[in-house]
């Protein structure tokens, strides 16, 4: 089980997701900004273009009404004519004719004149006119004997609401197109971590004693030189642990035989009287060598229950209640040396495993139960079929367990082999308060 500091570490990790995220983002941001300056530009110089036009068109119109007489300029302009060209502009409008020595011939007296001369073309810039900002243009014209610049200036309201307009659709389109980027990157980056999250899923679906090596086929290859180390990991813990059930069943298997010797000369001792007037200690060594007898089937059946346990292919369709049935015999002797009513309750059941290992789990409750039931007490054994889950339970009138026994009573030989053989099954394991005020073990195996 993980402990809070270790989720608390793997929060404050960034995950891979987000790593590729943030690196992608600088870059999206960068062009995303670099696009609003190309926009403003485009915008600003499509705007220019239209209302430049319109400036350009007026000072032509300034033009064309010039007249040389004598060496004297003038313009035929009147006053109709002149609110004409003021009111067709889209902005207030101004509007300066002067000769070559600054002589205003018509016009805004205010407006001053230009610098510098490029005879027959349009000159704009921007500059402030009246405590307003202004787009001005300026044509050099060549009259005869002297020159005539012609200079006309419009306000930007309407010039800067249009590009406004321009730029802010051009930021839009921006704006999404850098979010359907944003959300490809995401759906790509989560699409290509797909195969991360599968395989994670299939090793947390194992067991602690499933220790097959991990498919490789349809993994990136990026992930193989990991999954080459991890398989290869599987195989050395594979053989570790198979050395260790080996040790295990040949320590027990080993120990059986001295055992045996030694129960057969205290049956012998015991057949010759030699131990008259001292049967108190006579059943002490006889406890003492069950004790041992029954450590040592746990042994065996522990080793034979972890090499087992990765092997679900050979379980097979088993009616739980038979074995429930043929188990109620081996159990009596011993119920009935403490005076324990030993009962049982048994539905018709289907399950999906290994029969030994049934019988071996069921054992060791009707067991455990037996051995801290106190005499005269009762244990009741139950199985059957409830909605999408099949049960096995142990029900028994002893002290029961605390709760802070309860998280450690799988670490004992007995219980860790129940513990190991459910989860072989894929079952669940809960302790409870009994209806008899004692323990109660529920193993819920899946439904087949």
């Amino acid at each position: 089980m993980r402990r809070p500091s270790d989720w608390l570490k793997a929060a404050r990790t960034p995950s891979i997701r987000r790593r590729l995220l943030v690196a992608l983002l600088p870059s999206l941001v960068a062009v995303l900004f670099l696009g609003f300056y190309l926009d403003y530009r485009l915008a600003r110089q499509t705007a220019d273009t239209a209302y430049d036009q319109s400036l350009a068109d007026a000072v032509l119109d300034l033009e064309s009404h010039l007249r040389s007489e004598g060496g004297v300029v003038r313009i035929e302009i009147g006053d109709d004519a002149d609110s004409m060209l003021r009111s067709a502009a889209p902005d207030k409008l101004y509007y300066a004719v002067r000769d070559e020595q600054g002589k205003l011939i018509a016009g805004d007296a205010d407006l001053p004149p230009p610098s510098g001369a490029a005879p027959g073309i349009v000159r704009y810039a921007d500059r402030d006119f009246r405590a307003q900002r202004v787009r001005d243009a300026v044509l050099w014209t060549t009259m005869p004997g002297t020159k005539v610049s012609i200079r006309v200036a419009e306000t930007t309201r309407r010039r800067n609401a249009s590009r406004d307009r321009i730029l802010a659709a051009m930021m839009l389109q921006n704006f999404a197109v850098t979010a359907v980027i944003l959300l490809s990157a995401f759906l790509g980056i989560r699409r290509g971590l797909r195969p991360l999250r599968h395989l994670e899923k299939e090793i947390a679906s194992r067991s602690a004693t499933d220790l097959r090596e991990i498919d490789m086929a349809g993994t990136p290859s990026e992930l193989h030189p990991v999954l080459l180390r991890l398989n290869a990991l599987f195989k050395l813990v594979l053989v570790s642990a198979g050395r260790q059930q080996r040790f295990i069943a040949d320590a027990a298997h080993q120990l059986r035989s001295p055992l045996t010797a030694l129960q057969n000369q205290l049956d012998l001792a015991a057949s010759e009287h030699i131990f008259n007037g001292h049967a108190e200690r006579l059943e002490k060594i006889e406890t003492a060598t069950g004790r041992i007898g029954h450590l040592l089937r746990q042994l065996l059946a522990y080793a034979k229950t972890e090499n087992e346990a990765a092997v679900a292919e050979r379980f097979e369709m088993l009616a739980l209640d038979a074995l429930v049935g043929e188990s109620a015999s081996e159990f009596v002797d011993a119920a009935v040396a403490k005076n324990i009513d030993l009962g049982y309750e048994i539905s018709p059941a289907t399950v999906k495993g290994s029969a030994w290992m049934i019988r071996e789990a069921l054992g060791n409750l009707v067991d455990n139960a037996i051995r801290y039931t106190p005499v005269d007490g009762t244990i009741t054994v139950r199985c059957g079929e409830r909605p999408e889950a099949v049960f096995l339970e142990v029900c028994d009138s002893g002290p029961g367990i605390s709760k802070e026994h309860a998280e450690r009573v799988f670490d004992r030989l007995g219980l860790s082999i129940v513990h190991e053989i459910a989860v072989a099954h894929g079952a669940a394991i809960a302790l409870a308060t009994s209806s008899l005020g004692g323990l109660e073990v529920r193993v819920t195996f899946p439904s087949p």
